[in-house]
């Protein structure tokens, strides 16, 4: 029966992996993917917590003489998470339901566009998705009466070590199905050997040392191997984990985008099957297979539950976008519940073999509406932008990078392409390219000013041109004056006047950042279009720079319709459109930012200065005390003091003076 099983999750497996081939990315990826594949280059220590396991398996499938080396690494994607979802068919199997409903199952998970889009380029998460369902059918054994035992508590501890090290979000899953699997027959002898082999299944994170003590070729921060061995399980290196104090609507905020991410992900059919199976259990004709599933599910809840407690995250597109991936685990177990449903309609229906047509074809043409969501077949996007960054930069020049999209993609084309070796890089906030700031002596959160005291002595030092892939703002306000030369800025040295550097003109065949993704923003990733982002944004500032405000709106809006859900591309239409002399433009964009960023005191600030302008100053004032309660600074309260007082409200003023005093003493 067993032999059964695997050849079937098998035959599933292989038609997930079919698919991924069909769609899989041809070379290096945005974000921090070229730094995973310099990593895995080199066997070397990618950002906290280093992801030993992948890294290994990366560095081993780097060593295939076929194709480039981003192809093998985004091939790997494909099979861990083809591997994953003949797992999840198999699970199904052993959780009592039938082939169709298990079928059904691996074929949602493998169009979920989450678990799709990190099964196309060279990402962690297939290897999560593997150790994920290996910890439920683990889970399940050491449960089970006729396998429960010894062995099966080993087996169930060693892959909660395997699991953790695959990545440190199935921590939380870990624990829940531990006590599951304690619940019956505890015993501190069993958990002590329990702890013993879950410390045995950790031991792949000696590769982390091992390798710092190596200086292999890529290392996210200079530690020491016993400092980067830490970050492997406290990720100190990467600061504070919570990035907000904790607060409650924020966790609910947290919980609600998270939820509607794999609503999205999963897709109507999935959840409607889902739908009927719970509520089948509510009625108590669920099955077993439901019963069982109880475990799994509450597990793979934890994560997103473990997310909002501790990190208290703000719910915005790009936090969003970040947790996305994290999410893998929630979206097979709702595949396993959906495919519950399915062979739940399948045996109550009253002609059995049109529900299972129905079925099928509803899979078949969720799968079709999610492809070009998720297809990068043929999608060089990433690194034609880190061609177009080197190209922009003159020889012998310096270029900073400090994003993931910059730097990443400048190293791997520079370290493993072999471009552009004349130039000297400096990683702002990192270690990338060397220490060449110092940060390596410093916590997390003294970055910054180092970096910015760094970066001045290097402007003024006249004999060597030092470009900005962005202009940092702290430089800007510090008075660093920057000229825009493509998708690079230029920052000028003390003394220098602006207009005695020639000023770079986007030519006419510059593209639109929308017709770099076929005009079809929606169907890429945060980051995607943020790289996107960067052609319409350098066209636009070159205009601005010179003051052809009406030029440059175009280019804004662009840009802003590729980031519909920035806030700031929509900041910079307002003010460019307020410049134009479009207020109405500009209005419609500033309220669009509000709605996106509600949360944020720039949102409401931008707005109030709006309104001031327009001599609305009541309201402006009720904004910038919007702005307040998000920030409580001593500007935004005198901002509000000073528009009641345009307002002809003297005492409200006062108030908000003697706050602004308050918060001058609190700050």
């Amino acid at each position: 029966m067993r032999r059964t099983m695997a050849a079937e999750a098998l035959l599933a497996a292989s038609a997930a992996g079919a698919l991924y081939a069909r769609t899989l990315a041809p070379g290096v990826g945005a974000g921090d993917r070229g730094e995973l594949l310099l990593a895995a280059e080199s066997l070397g220590v990618p950002h906290p917590p280093g992801y030993p396991l992948w890294t290994l398996l990366a560095h081993l499938a780097g060593k295939i003489p076929v194709g480039s080396l981003a192809w093998r690494v985004n091939a790997l994607s494909a099979l861990l998470v083809a591997a994953a979802a003949g797992l999840l068919y198999f699970t199904a199997r052993r959780f009592g339901a039938g082939r169709f409903g298990s079928a059904v199952a691996a074929a949602l998970f493998t169009i979920s566009i989450p678990v799709w889009r990190v099964a196309v380029e060279a990402e962690v998460y297939g290897l999560a998705a593997v150790a994920f369902l290996g910890l439920v059918l683990a889970a399940r054994n050491a449960r089970a009466a006729r396998s429960a035992g010894t062995r099966a508590d080993a087996l169930y501890f060693f892959t909660a070590g395997i699991a953790f090290l695959a990545h440190q979000t199935l921590a939380a899953p870990a624990i829940v199905l531990a006590a599951w699997v304690l619940r019956r027959r505890f015993a501190w002898t069993r958990l002590a050997r329990g702890a013993a082999w879950l410390a045995a299944g950790l031991t792949p994170a000696l590769i982390v040392p091992w390798r710092v003590a190596e200086r292999a070729a890529l290392l996210w921060k200079e530690r020491t191997p016993i400092e980067a061995f830490g970050d492997v399980f406290t990720r100190q290196a990467y600061g504070a984990v919570a990035q907000n104090p904790w607060r409650i609507d924020l966790f609910v905020g947290d919980l609600a985008g998270m939820a509607a991410l794999i609503a999205r992900g999963a897709g109507l059919l999935a959840l409607a099957l889902a739908a009927v199976a719970l509520v089948a259990v509510g009625r108590r004709q669920g099955g077993r297979t439901l019963r069982l599933l109880g475990a799994p599910a509450l597990a793979a809840l934890s994560i997103p539950v473990a997310l909002a407690a501790f990190l208290v995250f703000t719910p915005d597109a790009e936090h969003m976008a970040q947790v996305e991936p994290f999410l893998v685990p929630l979206a097979a177990v709702v595949a396993l519940v959906a495919g519950a449903g399915a062979a739940w309609c399948v045996r109550r229906a009253p002609r059995p073999r049109m529900a299972f047509a129905a079925i099928a074809i509803a899979v078949i043409l969720t799968g079709e509406h999610h492809f070009a969501a998720c297809d990068r077949s043929g999608f060089d996007l990433p690194e034609r932008y880190g061609r177009d960054l080197l190209a922009a930069v003159p020889r012998g020049a310096t270029l900073v990078v400090d994003g993931d999209n910059e730097t990443f993609l400048a190293a791997y084309l520079i370290r493993h392409e072999g471009l552009r070796s004349d130039l000297t890089l400096i990683h702002r906030r990192g270690c990338v390219f060397d220490d060449a700031n110092g940060l390596s002596t410093l916590p997390r959160a003294g970055w910054a000013a180092r970096a910015r005291a760094a970066d001045l002595e290097r402007i003024a030092d006249t004999s060597r041109a030092v470009y900005f892939a962005a202009a940092p703002a702290d430089l800007e306000i510090a008075g660093v004056r920057f000229r825009a030369s493509g998708l690079v800025a230029r920052a000028l040295p003390p003394g220098t006047v602006p207009e005695t550097v020639e000023a770079w003109t986007p030519p006419a065949t510059w593209p639109r950042s929308a017709d770099l993704l076929g005009g079809h923003p929606e169907r890429y990733d945060f980051v995607t279009r943020k790289l996107a982002i960067s052609y319409s944004d350098a066209a636009a500032r070159s205009l601005l720079s010179r003051g052809d405000f009406a030029s440059a709106l175009p280019w804004f809006e662009d840009a802003a319709r590729v980031g519909y859900d920035m806030p700031e591309a929509h900041w910079n239409v307002a003010v460019t459109a307020a410049a134009a002399g479009d207020p109405d433009r500009a209005l419609d964009a500033l309220l669009t930012a509000r709605a996106l960023a509600p949360g944020r005191a720039e949102s409401a600030s931008r707005l109030a200065l709006f309104l001031s302008s327009a001599g609305r100053h009541a309201d402006a004032a009720r904004w910038f005390e919007r702005a307040f309660r998000s920030a409580p600074t001593a500007a935004l309260a005198e901002d509000a003091a000073r528009a009641w007082n345009l307002a002809g409200d003297p005492a409200r003023a006062r108030e908000w003076n003697d706050r602004a005093m308050t918060a001058g003493r609190v700050g």
